[in-house]
């Protein structure tokens, strides 16, 4: 387990202080290919769409967003062989899922971005090869959007969705807040908790996984 976060940690800290300004992996027909070869999938159909990511050795980031609003991202690393526990106790996978987000992508990128993010809901979901945790943090004023009434970036209220898979840990982001519907951090709904999941599992279903 010491081993698993050092490695995520120096991941997660080259790719802040890169700032994610390279496109590395390859684009065509709609589809993005990360630069390890791990993973493909649909880019999504945003006006103005713009993919940036990083990469090192350990893993890399692709976020993806629009002019007039919507971002995805997908962060992924590569497990070391000496991490079975993600194939073994059911218990160890859950807390490998949830430590991912709590102990290194919260502190090492969502407070970088604000110092006031904060997980809001959590949970687990699905069972087997499917089960995955899911989160939604909010991030104030780190939205791609500007609020050009008070001049300020709105919140970014992201849903999370962290599971494993061929040898790598993946998490999927999706922007729950806009201008035209916007999300109260302090009062989600199952409606709108729901949606986020649905949303993630989309993206999730587009990847190919490799």
């Amino acid at each position: 387990m010491r081993r698993f976060v050092c490695i995520a940690t120096l991941l997660i800290v080259s790719l802040v202080a890169a700032g994610c300004a390279t496109t590395k992996g390859k684009i065509s027909n709609g589809n993005y290919e990360s630069p390890m070869g791990n993973f493909s999938l649909s880019l999504p159909n945003y006006a103005g769409l713009k993919v940036q990511d990083e990469k090192d050795e350990y893993g890399g980031r692709v976020s993806m967003h629009g002019s007039f609003g919507g971002q995805q991202a997908v962060t992924y690393l590569r497990l070391p062989e000496s991490v079975n526990f993600l194939h073994q106790d059911s218990a160890e996978k859950d807390a490998a899922y949830r430590s991912f987000v709590t102990d290194l992508m919260m502190p090492e990128l969502f407070v970088r971005a604000s110092p006031l993010a904060k997980i809001i809901h959590e949970e687990y979901l699905y069972k087997d090869d499917k089960r995955a945790y899911f989160a939604v943090v909010n991030i104030p004023e780190a939205s791609v959007l500007v609020d050009m009434k008070n001049n300020k970036r709105l919140d970014s209220v992201r849903g999370l969705l962290v599971f494993s898979k061929n040898g790598f840990m993946y998490m999927l982001e999706s922007e729950m807040n806009s201008i035209l519907s916007p999300i109260n951090p302090s009062n989600l709904s199952r409606k709108q908790i729901e949606f986020s999941q649905a949303s993630l599992n989309k993206i999730r279903n587009s990847i190919t996984f490799k």
